[in-house]
């Protein structure tokens, strides 16, 4: 049944984007032998690149209407399951949330690489992104990799050293959104719009909004945010 789910997800994947347009699900080998799932999708001609990282109730499915939207748009995109996640391998959270942001730090940089290597791909334009765990693993990437230009934080608190960067790194672009009553992550309102405010780009932004929402389910309460966050990354990845 579950592969019955990705084949449909990706066959809708390659429908909403544009003729020319590839996709294909890849395997990724992570260090200690466990197998990670993801899917690349070209949009037929050279561009940016944009890796989405979902968060932790969740799968990469999550990702299909962003990514549809951005490779219709000429972004290379990659969207990676994590461990233990959807089509992965792994135990997932069930060791300990740390011990599963610090292996799954490994899994991020390997997912970034192979979109970087991607044919096509502009590795001096590429973006991060992601929910929840999702966003504090690629703000922590982006502290890691000089390459990543524009970086999508939704609900998930950056680390010290993600603050830090987004700080003394005047070529990252910071998206951040999340909910003053968010349950899951309290107080990351306040952390990301810190984040924000502290970025040394000119074009970061923060969207706050009232609510409990976390991650994705923003979007349906709030019907600005979804548009405003694809304006905003085709701009920093395109040009537009």
């Amino acid at each position: 049944m579950r592969t019955m789910i990705m084949a449909a997800a990706l066959a809708a994947l390659v429908a909403a984007a544009p003729a020319g347009a590839q996709s294909r699900d890849v395997d990724l080998e992570a260090a200690d032998g466990v197998t990670l799932k993801a899917t690349y999708t070209s949009p037929g001609r050279p561009g940016p690149g944009m890796l989405l990282v979902h968060q932790c109730n969740m799968d990469r499915t999550s990702w299909n209407d962003i990514a549809a939207e951005l490779v219709g748009a000429g972004v290379h995109v990659l969207t990676l399951d994590l461990r233990g996640f959807g089509d992965s391998g792994g135990e997932g959270i069930r060791s300990g949330f740390p011990a599963f942001l610090q292996t799954s730090s490994a899994d991020v940089d390997m997912a970034y690489d192979y979109l970087a290597a991607q044919s096509g791909v502009d590795a001096s334009r590429i973006g991060a992104g992601g929910a929840s765990c999702g966003a504090m693993l690629t703000a922590d990437l982006a502290a890691r990799r000089d390459g990543v230009k524009a970086l999508m934080l939704l609900s998930g608190p950056p680390s010290g050293a993600a603050v830090a960067n987004m700080a003394a790194d005047a070529d990252l672009a910071v998206f951040a959104a999340a909910a003053t009553e968010d349950p899951v992550t309290v107080g990351v309102a306040d952390a990301l719009q810190g984040a924000v405010d502290g970025s040394s780009h000119p074009h970061s932004t923060a969207k706050i909004y009232p609510g409990a929402e976390h991650g994705l389910p923003m979007f349906g309460k709030n019907p600005d945010l979804e548009p405003g966050l694809l304006a905003w990354l085709k701009s920093e990845l395109l040009g537009n």
